[in-house]
């Protein structure tokens, strides 16, 4: 079974003292209880009444206090214990284990990367905006200006999520135990190349617009071998506004009189992509043993949703008929392995080996998928599958 020190995991956690207090139902101590950051508020009276969420509380702060010390040696015992918590239980556990913070961490990366993309997107769309209204309304600039308004939010969407990543790189940084080494801003010049200077730009732009004003880009378009439109910044009124920008960045505005926003913008989000992949590599290579025991957590739980779903309620099924193998595997899954040119044996073995994939089933919920399994190879349709040939000859 699980063990713990109370004590020592709310001292070393920081709990509030006015957020512990004694449980009268089950005798344990006042140190084993933090009500205001567990569960929904609506469930703190029930805890006083012995309707089982105190001793639910007591096995979530068991699970908290193996899974911060990234205990992996009790498996039966973590079986056990995630059994029996709730989701907000499972969840208020998992949060203490020290590589959840660095998974929560690199997933904001990923979506960080991920909107930085979508502005971009949105950046050209307003330049393709900016371009008809230039050609087709003249004289008339309202259509131009709001096109450009466009253009001026969706560059400042971008430039404020590049200071996002940032922040997010930092701390991933500081979790890897690389805040003082000197070897992780080498590796990061490395990747970055000769781009330093569009990223130092896209780093400085945002405390640009915060603290002086918005920038408009304008487009241009010329005709020389071919019709060339671009969306460009004036650098020289970026220079000159006053602004403290970084030596990188101010070398980068001095050797281009304009910016071409878009080449900019595709460059720094070309070497973002392959800075998260840096980033997931430095959380894998020196958080191994975290990222071990966070990974086993996790599969723990999906072992036991998954057993929980092949349970077999009789009540339920009367009221929402529903099939064992539709509870532990996908549809599509299912519809693909029928639909394929396999042998039925082998539909057969896949079905069976995908459904008891975490080897938890019971043997009467096993012989139910089988008869299900059985069930849908009678009704699945024959396709020929008759000799091989390329160019008219036939392949042995």
């Amino acid at each position: 079974m699980l063990k713990t020190d109370f004590a020592l995991f709310i001292l070393r956690n920081r709990f509030n003292l006015r957020d512990i207090f004694p449980s009268v139902s089950n005798g344990t101590t006042r140190q084993e209880f933090e009500l205001s950051r567990c569960f929904h508020p609506h469930q703190i009276m029930g805890w006083h009444f012995g309707d089982g969420k105190l001793a639910e509380l007591n096995l979530a702060f068991t699970v908290a206090q193996y899974m911060s010390n990234n205990g992996i040696d009790q498996p039966e015992g973590l079986s056990q214990y995630t059994s029996k918590l709730s989701d907000e239980g499972w969840a208020f556990a998992l949060r203490f284990s020290p590589y959840h913070k660095v998974h929560i961490a690199l997933e904001n990366l990923q979506r960080v990367h991920s909107a930085m993309l979508e502005a971009c997107l949105s950046l050209n769309a307003a330049m393709a905006g900016m371009e008809s209204a230039y050609e087709l309304h003249g004289s008339d600039r309202s259509v131009y200006i709001r096109e450009r308004s466009k253009a001026t939010s969706s560059l400042l969407t971008f430039s404020a999520l590049y200071a996002s990543y940032i922040d997010v790189c930092y701390r991933i940084r500081d979790y890897s135990g690389l805040k003082e080494s000197n070897a992780y801003p080498r590796a990061v010049k490395r990747i970055l190349g000769r781009n330093s200077g569009e990223h130092s730009f896209a780093k400085g732009l945002r405390n640009f617009i915060l603290h002086y004003h918005l920038v408009e880009p304008e487009i241009t378009i010329s005709w020389r071998s071919e019709r060339t439109v671009r969306l460009l910044l004036d650098a020289n009124s970026l220079l000159f506004a006053g602004f403290n920008w970084a030596k990188d960045a101010r070398s980068y505005l001095q050797s281009n009189e304009k910016l071409d926003v878009m080449a900019v913008t595709s460059t720094v989000i070309r070497d973002v992509a392959r800075l998260v992949r840096f980033h997931q590599k430095i959380a894998e290579k020196r958080l191994c043993r975290s990222k071990l025991a966070y990974d086993t957590y996790v599969h723990e739980r999906i072992r036991f949703h998954h057993l929980q779903k092949s349970v077999i309620n009789l009540g339920a099924a009367f009221r929402r008929p529903t099939t064992v193998l539709s509870r532990v595997l996908d549809e599509s899954v299912v519809l693909l392995a029928l639909n394929s040119t396999m042998r039925e044996d082998d539909v057969r073995n896949v079905l069976t080996a995908l459904a008891d994939r975490h080897r938890n089933l019971s043997a009467d919920t096993k012989e139910a998928v089988a008869r299900e399994i059985e069930e849908l190879l009678a009704t699945r349709p024959r396709l020929p599958n008759k000799g091989a040939f390329l160019g008219g000859r036939e392949r042995n």
